[in-house]
């Protein structure tokens, strides 16, 4: 069908046309016969080759897709099987050996094959419709049986010095040809290499035959191709290890010896005594491992010493070696003793230590990690001399360590070292270096005083001997007075002076002597005044309610150091400074005022503060309030980083806590708190998914802490606090926590035992519920008991009173005689009460008095 017509009615412009003009009319089914004509209508089958052929086994794809000029023409296509059955498209939820799948957005019908079987070999043609035409397409697929291995096991063993054969038997259909490869070279039938049909035959196998082999095989008919890696391993008899033949170990300790072998597969290891030919893995005090080859002696004694012989098993092979074994006795110091010696003359310390071998000796001064070494140290100022003597069966070693122009650094205890094979003893001496007196501990502040207030004025002398202290003032010995005391004649001394004249202000030396000199130090004492006008005070931060300045105080040359800085404020309005509110920062704090009036102006004046008292007031500066606006960001209570994480003490609870912000104008009425799951995503932190959050709401102003409940143990959380007011909610404080491991628990935390108070006031109470009962029952059936007394005595007063209160109120009433009740007491009578007071009249119930 080409796109040109013989008739010459209609042109070849009508192959061009729609079905449809551009005006909506309708074209005569001859054009469209002939637009149909223009182009070729048929299906196409992917892969397109007209045959094909497949591995039993594997999966198979085709599809069937129209190809025409309007694919809306085309109907769905179908596939049919070798028996021209159709194939259905597989249920939900299922996936049969064959079934099809439409795409009819593309025109597209998939056939799929999940295990192709020689059964399902043959013609599967795909159909279709356009405009009633039909349209087909097929395809021949054909089977063949893939490379299957069926005796070569990837991991073979053959033993050093004999034939072996690496076994790969292979199948297929059509048969396979088989090659061989050694790490990617080919082998071919030689002097060592034989290939049979059913593997490659090595002889004389050696260690350099170890490695992978490939068995490599294809059918030429199919073109497919298979290779199988076989690791061939060679067995190797022992071959012991190259080490030392003479072991030292330790008397009245444990020791291990270690023998080594190299072979293939590791070889096991046994021990015996070569001079009592003992198995010591059956003996006491000895234990052997089979696998290391190691041989433990539980408790070395001296006659453990002599040859051990190990030996090697495996299945190649034995071999053994011969070890000599020298047990030795640990250094012991007998010796060691203190020494003193004057700075700059020579001291010496000398340490004895005896064992086999000779101990090796050393020094080390016990404040410094480094040993001295044999020989001078410090330029030759530190000198160590060692030696060395025989003594009965052990050997005696002696150390002096000689320092010469001792100095105070010098001083302090010397560790001396004495150690052999056998192990180490350690023994402190100390050497004291005596020196004159120095002061350079203290320090030279000014002492000061004001309004005669009385002044401790300290001596503190260090040497060696302890020096002697004597006080002068002017350069002329210190006399007490009743405005001067002396405490203390040295090493400690201090002066006690009351400046009640400013005279007694001055210079006070301390001089300090012992045997080996003297020294002085000196002490000013100066008379204070309050400190002068602040530098500056400039502001920083400011909120709706609050404002923080930066003070910069007066210079302290005059006084003692500044402790504090105060301020006054008032509104601008205001000039009255008497009616200003203070508020005071200790020094080096943040200086902050709060709770102030938002869009209002304020005066601050500032004034520094020593010991003497406050200083004058400085220039006031003025300070606009912005207007109100949501609460500041919360503080975390502890200084944490927003982006550090946080690990938990318990696996299901959190305890945030914070500090109240500024509330800018508007009072706080609530906090919210808001968690969520979190990971660490290339060093960034992102939620794990928005509807695991949960947001709760603490409807209070107060509240500085909240613990978050609920929470999964070993899991990250990213934290938030923000407070609101009625303009809004402040930035979040954030915070990272990763809660303890454990169980996942309950949102409550497990309630704490009674205390030992509440268990007594317990036994108490039940102690009282038992004697009102039996109280209760003396009452009921025998009218006794504390409550039967009790009813008894209302009963006698309510009669007395009814007899007293029908008396005429304006004679006074007479005592019933001696037991009379000497009390005030009360009555109630119509709704009012009437006092009475022993030995006097009752006064009446409408009494006015």
């Amino acid at each position: 069908m080409g796109g040109e017509i013989d008739n010459p009615i209609y042109s070849r412009k009508c192959c061009r046309f729609s079905r449809f003009s551009s005006k909506g009319n309708f074209f005569p089914p001859a054009c469209l016969r002939i637009r149909w004509g223009c182009s070729a209508q048929n299906l196409r089958i992917f892969p397109m080759q007209k045959q094909q052929t497949v591995a039993v086994g594997k999966s198979v794809v085709l599809t069937c897709q129209a190809d025409a000029s309007d694919p809306a023409l085309v109907s769905q296509p179908q596939w049919r099987d070798p028996k021209g059955q159709i194939i259905n498209e597989a249920a939900s939820g299922t996936r049969p050996e064959i079934y099809t799948e439409p795409m009819p957005a593309k025109q597209l019908q998939l056939l799929y094959i999940s295990s192709i079987t020689p059964a399902m070999a043959g013609n599967y043609t795909c159909e279709a419709t356009f405009t009633n035409m039909p349209l087909s397409a097929s395809v021949i697929l054909d089977t063949f049986v893939a490379i299957t291995w069926t005796n070569a096991n990837e991991n073979q063993y053959a033993t050093k010095g004999k034939d072996f054969k690496v076994m790969c038997e292979v199948t297929a259909e059509p048969a396979p040809s088989v090659d061989w490869f050694k790490e990617g070279t080919p082998i071919l039938t030689g002097d060592r290499y034989v290939i049979d049909v059913n593997g490659l035959l090595i002889k004389s196998i050696e260690e350099s035959d170890d490695g992978t082999y490939t068995c490599r095989a294809v059918v030429i008919q199919t073109g497919e191709l298979a290779e199988r890696n076989i690791k061939l391993e060679v067995y190797t008899a022992p071959e012991m290890e190259e080490r030392e033949t003479r072991v030292v170990i330790k008397e009245g300790e444990s020791a291990s010896i270690t023998c080594k072998a190299r072979g293939k597969p590791p070889p096991t290891y046994s021990w015996i005594k070569a001079s009592t030919r003992e198995n010591l893995g059956t003996a006491s005090r000895f234990s052997v491992n089979e696998i290391k080859g190691l041989l433990t002696f539980d408790r070395v004694e001296a006659g453990d010493y002599g040859k051990y012989i190990c030996s090697a098993v495996n299945q190649a092979g034995h071999n053994e070696t011969e070890i000599e074994v020298e047990v030795l006795v640990p250094p012991k110091i007998f010796e060691l003793y203190n020494t003193t010696a004057a700075e700059k003359t020579e001291g010496r310390l000398e340490c004895k230590a005896s064992g086999r071998p000779a101990p090796r000796i050393s020094f080390r001064k016990l404040s410094s990690s480094e040993r001295l070494l044999n020989g001078p140290n410090d330029d030759g100022r530190i000198i160590i001399e060692t030696s060395n003597r025989q003594t009965g069966d052990q050997m005696q070693s002696s150390a002096v360590i000689t320092i010469t122009s001792l100095n105070r650094t010098d001083d302090g205890l010397y560790e001396c070292v004495a150690e052999n094979e056998g192990g180490e003893a350690r023994k402190n001496g100390h050497l004291t270096v005596q020196f004159k007196p120095t002061f350079d501990h203290m320090t030279n502040v000014p002492i000061w005083s004001w309004n005669s207030q009385p002044v401790n004025i300290s001596c503190i002398a260090e040497s060696i001997p302890n020096a002697t202290i004597k006080w002068k003032f002017h350069d002329v010995d210190l006399i007490e007075s009743p405005q001067v005391r002396i405490y203390g004649s040295g090493p400690i001394s201090y002066v006690t002076v009351t400046p009640t004249d400013r005279s007694l202000y001055g210079v006070y030396k301390c001089l300090a002597t012992n045997t080996l000199g003297e020294a002085e130090h000196i002490n000013q004492l100066r008379e204070a005044f309050p400190p002068g006008t602040v530098t500056q005070a400039k502001q920083e931060t400011i909120t709706a309610t609050s404002v923080s300045f930066n003070i910069v105080g007066p210079p302290e040359e005059m006084g003692p150091p500044i402790l504090a800085y105060t301020t006054q404020y008032k509104e601008n309005g205001n000039y009255d400074w008497n009616l200003a509110m203070n508020r005071t920062w200790s020094a080096n704090s943040p200086y902050i005022v709060e709770n102030l009036r938002p869009m209002f102006s304020y005066d601050f004046r500032f004034a520094a503060v020593n010991r003497v008292g406050v200083g004058s007031w400085g220039a006031p500066i003025t300070v606009i309030m912005p207007r109100r606006s949501p609460p500041e960001q919360p503080k975390w209570r502890e200084a944490v980083s927003s982006e550090s994480l946080i690990h938990g003490k318990f696996a299901d609870r959190y305890e945030l806590q914070w500090k109240v912000p500024a509330h800018n104008g508007e009072p706080i009425d609530m906090y919210e708190i808001s968690y969520c799951p979190v990971m660490k995503v290339s060093g960034e932190w992102r939620i794990s998914g928005e509807s695991d959050c949960l947001t709760e709401e603490l409807k209070s102003y107060e509240a500085i802490n909240y613990e978050v409940r609920g929470l999964q143990p070993d899991t990250r959380y990213r934290m938030h606090v923000r407070a609101h007011n009625i303009l809004g909610y402040s930035l979040p404080a954030q915070l990272y926590v990763q809660t303890a491991l454990g169980v996942e628990r309950s949102g409550f935390a497990p309630p704490q035992l009674l205390s030992s108070g509440a268990i007594v006031g317990i036994a108490l109470a039940g102690v009282l519920i038992c004697l009102l009962i039996v109280d209760l029952l003396l009452f009921c059936f025998r009218r006794q008991g504390v409550i039967a007394t009790i009813c008894g005595k209302r009963v006698k007063t309510h009669k007395d009173d009814e007899t007293k209160l029908g008396r005429d109120e304006k004679e006074p009433l007479k005592e019933t005689g001696d037991d009379a009740i000497k009390r005030n007491s009360s009555v109630e009578f119509d709704g009012r009460r009437v006092y009475a007071t022993s030995g006097g009249p009752i006064i009446g119930k409408n009494s006015a008095v």
